[in-house]
């Protein structure tokens, strides 16, 4: 069991100490598509690590990894005299159950939300449809407070109102390139994972404080990615013009959420550089989120192997 003993320790030391180390990332220092990123990461890695153990569990042992190790199983045969092991059979199953069951809950909880989010949209824009003008992919509302938020789905939509329209170009044109980074980088979906997560695990650290932390760097990558367009002023300008109440809670708005923060943001010589994301940078966040598992594996193998050799056979 020390490939499966290693991987719930790391599901345990990404889920509680995940937020720890993450926090480090939310900095003026750290382009917020790579902390993103790094959450994101951490969260699919949680489960997915957790996942793996549950295999590992089940599966017979002659197709484990486990079988190429040996260590567990050899040090249980030193120890005991009968060579049985019964108590081991037990331990795989009580623990493959544990997980299963909890992957199960956090799937339920995530089709009961993603149904949900679905048909509040398919009725929201729907009824915006029929009221509104649709310009350039902006479905504009007449309505004279500025207000903007976007609608994510194969089917979403920037919305903006007509106090909107009626601002100065730079300050309109930062406010829909904020709303339209939003939909490229679908950063509603990321939002849903934090909700699902939250819900279904919120004795977790990593989960309940996920939707907080996703949501607040959503808006700080999205004001990043018009501020590479339009320049830190432009979307501070347009940040400070616009009103965030009136917005669904579902859809993400311009100005909503850590705006004091985003200010500041912006006005950092970091957010003024506004340099292009990378790839590679993403996937240098999610190899550097893998880390804590890795170890986490690494230092249970040695501890069994340890154990193991300050074994005597009687």
């Amino acid at each position: 069991m020390t490939v499966a003993l290693g991987l719930l320790v790391a599901t345990v030391v990404i889920g509680v100490a995940g937020p720890l180390y993450l926090r480090t990332a939310v900095t003026p220092s750290v382009r917020p598509g790579l902390a993103l990123a790094g959450w994101v990461s951490s969260i699919a890695l949680m489960v997915l690590v957790a996942l793996v153990a549950a295999v590992v569990l089940l599966a017979p042992r002659a197709y484990v990894v486990d079988g190429l190790i040996g260590m567990s199983h050899s040090c249980v045969n030193v120890v005991r005299a009968d060579g049985g092991a019964a108590w081991e059979h037990v331990a795989r199953a009580a623990g493959a159950a544990a997980v299963f069951c909890a992957l199960g809950w956090v799937a339920a909880v995530a089709g009961r939300l993603s149904w949900r989010r679905r048909r509040w949209r398919r009725e929201h824009l729907a009824l915006l449809r029929a009221v509104s003008r649709c310009e350039r992919s902006v479905l504009w509302v007449d309505e004279d407070t500025p207000l903007a938020y976007s609608v994510g789905g194969r089917d979403g939509a920037v919305v903006a109102t007509r106090g909107v329209a009626r601002l100065g170009p730079r300050e309109r044109d930062a406010i829909l390139a904020h709303e339209r980074a939003h939909m490229r980088g679908r950063h509603h979906l990321l939002v849903l994972l934090a909700d699902v997560v939250a819900e279904a695990l919120p004795f977790v650290p990593l989960c309940r404080r996920a939707p907080g932390a996703i949501r607040v760097l959503v808006e700080l990558a999205a004001d990043a990615a018009a501020a590479r367009l339009h320049g830190p002023g432009s979307v501070r300008a347009g940040l400070l013009a616009v009103v965030g109440r009136g917005a669904p809670s579902t859809a993400l708005a311009m100005s909503r959420d850590a705006v004091e923060v985003r200010l500041r943001w912006l006005g950092g010589e970091r957010a003024a550089a506004g340099r292009p994301h990378s790839r590679a940078g993403y996937a240098l966040a999610a190899a550097l989120a893998l880390a804590p598992a890795l170890v986490s594996i690494g230092v249970v193998a040695l501890g069994v192997l340890a154990y193991c050799l300050s074994v005597r056979p009687a």
